[in-house]
């Protein structure tokens, strides 16, 4: 039983990566190109404990089109069958950009003990060689009603002509309003330097989970690629 849960991990991390990571393609089976098409950052993280991996994908519908796609897809695979459950989890959004760096966001959540999470908020986004920072609040409606906010702070300086530090700074809490408790948080560290569109480093992971905010800490090696 532990080995096939095993097997349905990967094969949906592999379909993770084909829905989030993959050119759109036509019924004729021909590649369409994306509009704008922004940078994929694809990430796995080779901890102590367990393997993360991490995929986004950002994109308009049409240039200069107010609205676009979001997409992100997430997965903590522990080394060791007793720790607990493989966390896969996969937010598609709908958004729509009323101001400038300022978005609306609705969309869906594949949870791995949830299930389907359906979820509305608003979106801050800005983004340049040096900096990106990234604030997402929303309201989750079901199974029960929660607040969650993620949010992202990446600083890339320049260090030689070909290589920048890579430094990011990435946060989640999440709180079951129904229950009024804690539900799901995190923290996430790396540094580490960047060599053309490949970083790599090292990361530390924190995990906290319930009421109690029981803590689970991952620390390796990541390697993270712009396709």
């Amino acid at each position: 039983m532990i080995r096939l849960r095993k097997h349905q991990v990967f094969k949906a991390l592999r379909l993770a990566v084909l829905v989030l990571s993959s050119p759109i393609i036509n019924v004729n089976g021909q590649e369409i190109p994306l509009p704008n098409k922004s940078p994929i950052p694809v990430e796995i993280m080779f901890g102590n404990e367990e393997i993360y991996y991490l995929t986004i994908l950002n994109l308009p519908f049409e240039k200069n089109s107010r609205f676009g796609y979001f997409g992100v897809g997430s997965a903590l695979v522990p080394y060791e069958n007793g720790r607990g459950n493989n966390e896969i989890v996969i937010s598609n959004a709908l958004t729509y950009r009323f101001v400038p760096k300022m978005y609306a966001t609705t969309g869906l959540q594949i949870h791995y003990a949830k299930g389907a999470v359906p979820f509305a908020g608003l979106q801050f986004f800005s983004a340049n060689p040096t900096w990106l920072v990234l604030f997402n609040p929303v309201f989750q409606i079901a199974p029960t009603i929660n607040f969650e906010t993620v949010g992202v702070i990446e600083y890339k300086p320049m260090l030689l002509k070909s290589l920048r530090l890579y430094s990011r700074l990435q946060g989640i809490y999440n709180q079951n309003l129904d229950d009024g408790i804690h539900e799901r948080s995190l923290l996430y560290v790396r540094i580490g330097v960047s060599v053309g569109k490949t970083s790599f480093g090292i990361g530390l992971n924190n995990d906290f989970y319930g009421a109690n905010k029981r803590s689970e800490h991952n620390h390796g090696i990541f390697i993270n690629h712009l396709f």
